[in-house]
């Protein structure tokens, strides 16, 4: 479930400018990752730290292998 509500959010934040000036405002990872879990919170999307961390990584391998 966690996986699938950080999409539903990440899909909201594409079409949200305020939400994506929210975020990059972050100093640092772990701010971002806390303030990712606050607003997703507030717009009903709960998913951990976990998850977010995992997207990220998914999206590194993505990136990385468009390139092999």
């Amino acid at each position: 479930m966690g996986a699938e509500s950080f999409e539903r959010f990440r899909l909201r934040v594409l079409e949200d400018v305020t939400l994506q000036d929210a975020l990059r405002d972050t100093p640092d990872t772990a701010a971002f990752v806390a303030r990712a879990i606050e607003l997703g919170a507030a717009h009903g999307c709960d998913f951990t730290a976990e998850d977010l961390h995992e997207a990220m990584r998914a999206a590194r391998r993505a990136w990385r292998e468009r390139w092999i």
